[in-house]
């Protein structure tokens, strides 16, 4: 096996790990300041409503309103970064009206309705 294939294999057997280890480290950074994912595969804006029926909600960013669609496995974080506080594990039950989310989103490209992978909700001070 040459060292090119090596490293190739190596490379592949790596990635999974690498990614699941980023999951597992999101929930303790705060909202806009994960490296590679805030605002290039997330949106950060305010909650505009929420429609738990429907497992959606909606946001206001920069470009806009976004529906954001949750499926049951979604992780929710709330940040806590701004009282000073640890971030805890919270659920689709904290998000309401007015408050700042990041949400990385599933799709390729960014467009009106996207599938959350993982959200952040901010605790105001």
């Amino acid at each position: 096996m040459s060292i090119r294939s090596f490293f190739c294999l190596g490379l592949l057997l790596v990635l999974p790990v690498l990614t699941h280890a980023q999951q597992a480290m999101e929930m303790y950074i705060p909202i806009g300041a994960s490296v590679g994912v805030s605002n290039i595969s997330s949106v950060i804006g305010k909650v505009a409503a929420v429609d738990e029926r429907n497992k959606t909600f909606t946001i206001n960013d920069a470009s806009g309103i976004l529906t954001i669609a949750v499926p049951d496995n979604t992780p929710v974080w709330l940040d806590r970064s701004k009282v000073g506080d640890s971030n805890q594990i919270g659920s689709t039950a904290d998000l309401k009206a007015e408050m700042t989310v990041e949400v990385k989103y599933r799709e390729a490209t960014r467009s009106p309705a996207l599938t959350a992978e993982w959200i952040k909700i901010e605790i105001p001070r």
